[in-house]
């Protein structure tokens, strides 16, 4: 979690001066307010889409068995593209805004919420949460950019993985490539900072990181495709760690 000072004194300056709030708070609002649009956005759709098509190539999804956690799951756009491939999945946001159109999208098309349903919940990776399930993966979209800290939601998420259970994290970076064209500039835009902890991205090295910090083996990072974000080109990766089995 991230600590800012909140100044407790001076509640009249809240509305300019948003930097107060932390985080998860600001993301809340901001994932609140934008839930109907992101569901109907093609570009988005498209991106999940995407998303899972990578994730399937790198874990072999079982329909019968496996079951998915998808973390930061807003609407649900990455859990319905991964839907047919699993046995269930359950989402997590803490938007329930976002959790009530990605609950209502299932019962739309008539799913059953053993197959697919959202809650909304600040996990910590503590015994008790969703009921002590245990997942063969953790999925995360387009999310940890968000993330004050990538080390600390990383061991979250991996106390929820079972053993030989796999983390798979889509999201961008820069190449170098595009560092050098792009000079000084933020891969998302400076507007987005309070949203955005990491407005350049993540790089493999933060994620390798992360990931060993975790205690999760195998790591792999991919880059998979160039695409402009908030006006900036950035290459989307697929990362991969493996929770050891006992």
């Amino acid at each position: 979690m991230a600590h800012h000072h909140h100044h407790e004194g001076h509640h009249h300056h809240e509305q300019t001066h948003v930097e107060h709030k932390d985080y998860v708070t600001s993301n809340k609002e901001h994932f609140d307010a934008q839930a109907t649009s992101v569901a109907d956005n093609p570009i988005w759709v498209e991106l999940a889409r995407r998303c899972a098509q990578n994730m399937l190539d790198v874990y072999p999804f079982n329909e019968e068995s496996t079951i998915v956690m998808d973390f930061a799951c807003n609407v649900g756009l990455l859990s319905r593209a991964l839907a047919p491939h699993a046995k269930s999945i359950v989402g997590v946001d803490i938007s329930q805004k976002s959790v009530d159109v990605y609950n209502d999208t299932v019962s739309k098309q008539g799913l059953n919420p053993d197959e697919m349903r959202a809650v909304c919940v600040e996990l910590k990776g503590e015994a008790g949460e969703l009921d002590d399930l245990k997942f063969d993966v953790v999925a995360c979209a387009s999310s940890y950019h968000h993330f004050a800290s990538i080390d600390d939601i990383t061991r979250m998420l991996a106390f929820f993985l079972k053993p030989g259970g796999v983390l798979l994290v889509t999201d961008f970076t820069r190449t170098e490539a595009q560092k050098a064209s792009a000079g000084s500039s933020a891969l998302i835009d400076e507007k987005y900072s309070h949203l955005v902890p990491h407005t350049n991205g993540m790089t493999e090295e933060g994620l390798r990181k992360a990931f060993d910090g975790a205690g999760l083996t195998s790591f792999e990072f991919k880059h998979l495709s160039t695409l402009t974000l908030h006006g900036a080109e950035g290459t989307l990766f697929l990362a991969k760690g493996v929770k050891p089995s006992i």
